[in-house]
């Protein structure tokens, strides 16, 4: 905001708690008095809210003031704002020696993938809420090769994000990404499927290897989704590659197919809702793991509205 137009709202809002003393103590004299001014400067505040407001907002009643049903009302609407303008600008920044900032005022705008959001991301946003009513946000569900770019654009201020554990994660200048929180992935068949009966010796030589889940059908996320470029991956060091029966975004519908006996499915445990008591896990020779972290504009890491939201969250992940 420019200075000039700060100037204005400041000197609205002071005319604003100019009405609201003389509503409280009934004449410009007594109201004058609480706000440290004198009667004539008391009364051109008010005189500039009605200008400002095309309202007549106070009539004489003997030797008191009383408010018109016009002032009442632009009181009710406007006090809130007026507090919390007040918040805003009484709000002592980081920099202040000797002050102490407890409340962080700001909008973040927050881009998460599918599952973090069911495992973390909202209940995070919810506390925060509660506690710093400051702090505002907006949330798009994305999975993390559009939000990284999207954060390098500026499109959005925090991304929760991932890399599968044996793959370097994407490199893009200017942004940290904190945290290495590994979420591991099974492989989930139904409990009568024949695979099921070799997985007893978690990961040991009687699993299922990568040559009899070959043989299979799988459901993906979809091609160019990171979960879809893993399960390629994971096939393709033993050169083979999988046989995608079906392409669906959403991991509980993953379930849904293995359980009606149509696919396998390769599915991250974060975020991932209880299994049926028809469905079962297999333990893999080498069993993948994402990495999951946050990332933010390496330019607004000691932004207090960001550091305080990417706090929150890494905390949730560990």
């Amino acid at each position: 905001m420019k200075q000039g137009s700060m100037e204005a709202v400041v000197d609205e809002l002071a005319c604003l708690r100019a009405l609201q003393a003389v509503r409280a103590h009934g004449t410009v004299t007594a109201a004058a008095g609480v706000l440290h001014l004198s009667p004539s400067a008391l009364s051109q505040q008010i005189k500039r809210l009605e200008r400002a407001s095309g309202r007549t907002l106070t009539v004489a009643s003997g030797r008191r003031v009383v408010l018109t049903p016009s002032a009442h009302a632009l009181l009710e609407a406007a006090l809130p704002l007026a507090d919390q303008l007040d918040r805003v600008l009484n709000d002592p920044g980081p920099g202040e020696a000797g002050r102490q900032q407890t409340q962080v005022v700001g909008h973040v705008r927050v881009a998460a993938f599918t599952t973090a959001l069911r495992a973390h991301v909202v209940s995070v946003l919810a506390g925060l809420r509660r506690t710093q009513p400051g702090l505002t946000w907006s949330l798009l569900e994305v999975d993390p090769d559009r939000a990284l770019p999207a954060l390098t654009a500026g499109a959005v201020d925090v991304a929760v994000v991932h890399h599968w554990r044996d793959r370097p994660a994407p490199v893009h200048l200017g942004l940290t990404i904190s945290g290495a929180h590994h979420d591991p992935a099974d492989v989930v068949c139904r409990r009568d499927d024949p695979l099921a009966g070799t997985s007893s010796n978690a990961g040991g030589d009687d699993s299922p290897g990568v040559e009899q889940l070959a043989t299979r059908g799988w459901v993906s996320t979809g091609t160019g989704t990171v979960c879809h470029d893993w399960l390629l991956h994971m096939f393709a060091r033993h050169h083979r590659r999988p046989d995608i029966v079906a392409e669906v975004p959403d991991f509980t519908l993953h379930l849904e197919l293995v359980r009606h006996g149509l696919a396998l499915a390769l599915v991250p445990r974060m975020g991932r809702p209880p299994l049926h008591e028809e469905l079962t896990t297999l333990a893999l020779r080498d069993a993948p793991a994402r990495v999951v972290g946050v990332a933010t504009r390496s330019n607004q890491d000691d932004d207090p509205a960001i550091s305080l939201l990417r706090a929150a969250l890494l905390r949730a992940l560990d």
